[in-house]
């Protein structure tokens, strides 16, 4: 008898809106999720949910999504009331969201801190209080719940008790914030304006283009604004029962705030600057998008490109709203892939223009959607120019190639193909058969270590990996000036990836990814920016060929460097010294602080709960 293979995916019941909006009911969705066997929790691979109540001091019962009954019906149906689904809807948006990551990527995430947590805790009911957040010492996400504003609760009912862990766009928000800190961990140290302020614009875009993965929300909104999705409309605007539940009166944020609005010198608080990020991505996003129906509007309308009064008519609708879909997923693949394109330390929105450029540039070339081109524009309208580029033309913004970087190491140059064959293993396994999936249970992924090179040494016992991080920090020390490196400090193996992506026109694009960081030994430097050590580092990213492809720096002072290196890396090192004066005038607790207290505190402001404390 043939055996019937295990399915790829588990669908799962969530809210696609806020539960609460007045009188108009919450839309449910059903999504796929990647299919893993689960405990009770649920308990995976990467996810924990632990569903302990801190204000009530207590466990609610444990969801067995495995369990038969719930298996047949996909799912919890969606309950304000039921903690069980408090728990699916955490877990299934939580993996949605990593598998976009994983997907665009071209790679697992991992998310393990080191041997003892091997999974990423997601607690719904973590505290009684107006905030949710991601904690790096926990290594978890924390949701809130509290009661509606007594006189202002906008839709809601006052004092109605509102659950955080209900809301699609706080998980999408909160799950972004734990992964780029898995991708890049420096970008919680506030080293520019911009770093806090990109970590909490990069989780608003990622919430909200996921808005677009579900066909009735988008569909809906299609038809109610006549295709014109640059409206305020769920589509684009986050957390709306929390906004109007606070008493702010609108959603906490949107899309769409101030149209006109551009990057201004003094705007240096992390929501509103991260805003203009967002307000950049989506500008990209909608000139695409009408790019992308202008077509399909011109034969409906047999030539005009004027719609008719009224309703438009149901397979029109269905057209627009797959292709607002498609460029939103793309425009969301784009935004994510771009991280292994981005220095490793001290990130700016300039960076990652570039770095979206880049990376779309290698996977797209001829960018026949026209979408590089939108987002430029989009940047541009924002006032967001990037340093070290002579123009906004394409090829002036794609990161230069590094030509004066040779070759890796023979020893490095045997073990790549070694490391590919093992991932490129582990993804056909997994794409095979999900049975195989059931056998591995919670099997650490083997290339996907994101940590220091000593804990890659501890974590693994896989003799490939082990020796790559001992050939790429030889690599780096026997070319440190060509990677734009201080020979005469220590060089860090931060993580290195295998990737493995696909290009539109079906071409595999597969590649070495590596972040080399230093730190700066003077210690009068971490008294100057209140406990942050200032730091530089290099991104190299390696072809199937050996040859390192891309070097992206950051440096660090080094009188070795060449003269206009040099001058940049001096000018970063200033401009931080800067930024920390500047919010220390901003700060009314600064004169006030002891001494242990303005020694540490650059470290107190890095808190994503204190970011969202006030918002």
């Amino acid at each position: 008898m043939m055996q019937v293979p295990w399915s790829l995916t588990r669908p799962l019941k969530i809210y696609a809106t806020d539960p609460t909006r007045g009188y108009e009911a919450a839309l449910t969705a059903v999504i796929s999720v990647e299919y893993e066997p689960l405990k009770a929790g649920p308990i995976g691979e990467r996810l924990e949910v632990v569903d302990y109540d801190g204000g009530a001091k207590t466990y609610y019962d444990a969801v067995d999504l495995d369990d038969k009954a719930i298996l047949m019906q996909g799912g919890l149906s969606p309950s304000e009331a039921d903690p069980r689904f408090h728990q699916q809807m955490v877990y299934a948006v939580a993996s949605r969201t990593l598998s976009n990551f994983d997907r665009a990527l071209g790679r697992r995430i991992n998310l393990a801190k080191g041997s003892k947590q091997s999974r990423l805790r997601l607690l719904p009911h973590a505290f009684r209080g107006r905030n949710a957040f991601y904690d790096r010492e926990l290594h978890a996400l924390l949701f809130g719940y509290f009661d509606a504003d007594e006189t202002d609760p906008g839709t809601n009912m006052p004092g109605q008790k509102i659950f955080t862990c209900l809301s699609h766009d706080i998980i999408a928000h909160e799950m972004t914030h734990a992964i780029v800190d898995r991708l890049r961990r420096y970008f919680l140290e506030p080293t520019n304006v911009d770093v806090l302020a990109f970590h909490e614009g990069f989780s608003d875009i990622v919430a909200l283009l996921q808005h677009f993965s579900f066909p009735d929300l988008v569909m809906r909104e299609i038809q109610r604004k006549r295709g014109d999705i640059e409206q305020p409309t769920v589509l684009v605007e986050l957390a709306q029962q929390f906004g109007f539940a606070t008493g702010h009166g609108k959603s906490l944020r949107s899309a769409l705030d101030d149209p006109g609005a551009v990057l201004a010198p003094g705007m240096s608080e992390a929501h509103d600057r991260g805003a203009i990020l967002v307000a950049a991505i989506f500008d990209g996003f909608f000139q695409t998008y009408r790019s992308r129906i202008r077509d399909i509007v011109r034969v409906a309308t047999g030539g005009s490109g004027e719609l008719p009064v009224g309703d438009l008519q149901p397979h029109l609708a269905k057209l627009i709203a797959a292709e607002a879909s498609r460029t939103a997923q793309r425009q969301l693949e784009m935004c994510i892939r771009a991280f292994d394109y981005l220095p490793p330390v001290d990130v700016t929105f300039g960076d990652y223009l570039r770095a979206m450029v880049t990376a779309d540039f290698e996977l797209n070339p001829e960018d026949e959607w026209g979408q590089r081109a939108a987002l430029i524009e989009g940047f541009r309208r924002r006032g967001i120019y990037p340093e070290g580029v002579f123009s906004l033309a394409e090829e002036s913004l794609r990161w230069p190639v590094a030509a004066n970087v040779p070759k890796i190491s023979d020893s490095l140059e045997q073990l790549l193909p070694q490391l590919l064959r093992i991932e490129a293993d582990r993804f056909s396994e997994r794409s095979r058969d999900a049975d195989l999936r059931r056998a591995e249970g919670s099997r650490p992924a083997l290339a996907t270590l994101d940590g220091d090179s000593d804990d890659l040494a501890e974590n693994s016992h896989d003799y490939v990996t082990k020796n790559i991080a001992v050939a790429l920090h030889e690599f780096a020390k026997n070319n440190a000036l060509a990677l734009s490196l201080n020979p005469d400090l220590k060089i860090s193996v931060s993580s290195f990836n295998a990737v493995f992506r696909t290009a539109s026109n079906g071409r595999l694009l597969i590649e070495l990814v590596a972040q080399l960081t230093q730190l700066d030994p003077n210690g009068q430097v971490d008294v100057l920016l209140g406990g942050i050590t200032t730091r530089g580092g290099t991104t190299i990213i390696v072809g199937v060929d050996g040859q390192v492809r891309y070097a992206i720096a950051k440096p660090l002072p080094n009188k070795n460097l060449p003269t206009e290196v040099q001058a940049a890396a001096e000018s970063r090192v200033d401009r931080q010294r800067a930024f920390v004066s500047t919010l220390d005038l901003m700060d009314p607790r600064f004169p006030y602080m002891s001494n242990a207290q303005v020694n540490s505190r650059m470290k107190a402001r890095m808190s994503i709960r204190g970011l969202h404390g006030g918002r």
